[in-house]
């Protein structure tokens, strides 16, 4: 999707939106605004202590920890309740344009790292650069900063929503319906003063964006390919209202899968 604080010039961001720091502004205007001149954390572990290198306290990439788990947080809470077929997700905000690349990041030490005045703590990331942050009590009392192990916009991440899928890697046609349902339940419950989320709003979604690790992967549908735009090493599939009416149908993804995410309308 786009992003709410800066446009995104380039190739489509597949991820489905980005929450800036516009918002971060109105959640911690008392940090002081990074210089984009800084100098990022490194990518060197420093030790089984401390993997986090830091060449310096403020760095072009960093986020506010406190804000970013709010506007996690808040969105997490529009989301439907259980069961449910989309999954709220952060991903880094890749300041290179290269989708590809991007799609196929994947650290070899750390990616997204939490750090505060006496400690770091590592996040999980998820190849593609897909992340959610977890709750620290320490990091909110230490105003704490979120660094990123790569080239990232100034001050932005992207948000996604994941489809979830069976072991077999599969998904009922009736639930790809439901997750884009799902995802206009969220946006409607985002107020109309949020500026800040308005990409989120506005957002148009009209298909899903399947990732995979091999070229001869594809998606199918009762066991047919299906015609879908290939973009690098993913596939993106259109809903069809029209298929979704004929009755009951499985999606299958086929091929050694990264992630599925809902993808937004073209043009």
């Amino acid at each position: 999707m786009k992003h709410i604080f800066q446009a995104v010039t380039g190739r489509r961001i597949p991820a489905l939106l980005a929450v800036l720091a516009a918002l971060a502004s109105v959640h911690a205007a008392a940090q002081d605004t990074p210089d984009p001149d800084t100098p990022a954390a490194t990518d060197a572990p420093a030790g089984a202590q401390s993997p986090v290198k830091i060449n310096a306290k403020k760095n072009a990439g960093d986020l506010s920890y406190k804000s970013f788990f709010g506007i996690q947080s808040l969105l997490q809470s529009f989301q439907p309740p259980e069961p449910r077929v989309i999954d709220f997700t952060y991903r880094l905000s890749f300041k290179e344009p290269d989708g590809a690349a991007n799609d196929a990041y994947n650290p070899e030490t750390w990616g997204v790292a939490i750090v505060g005045a006496t400690f770091d703590q590592v996040v999980p990331v998820n190849r593609g650069g897909y992340f959610v942050l977890p709750y620290l009590a320490q990091a909110m009392q230490e105003s704490a900063t979120v660094m990123f192990n790569a080239q990232t916009r100034w001050r932005s991440l992207n948000v996604a929503f994941k489809l979830r899928l069976t072991p077999e890697q599969t998904l009922a046609y009736a639930d790809f319906a439901k997750a884009i349902d799902e995802f206009k339940v969220v946006q409607n419950q985002v107020p109309w003063y949020r500026l800040g989320l308005r990409e989120i709003r506005n957002a148009k979604i009209d298909g899903l964006r399947a990732c995979f690790r091999s070229a001869d992967a594809r998606i199918e549908i009762d066991g047919v390919p299906a015609a879908t735009r290939v973009e690098g090493m993913c596939h993106v599939l259109p809903f069809d209202p029209a298929r979704a009416a004929a009755g009951p149908a499985t999606i299958g993804f086929v091929g050694s899968l990264d992630n599925v995410t809902l993808d937004e309308k073209q043009g």
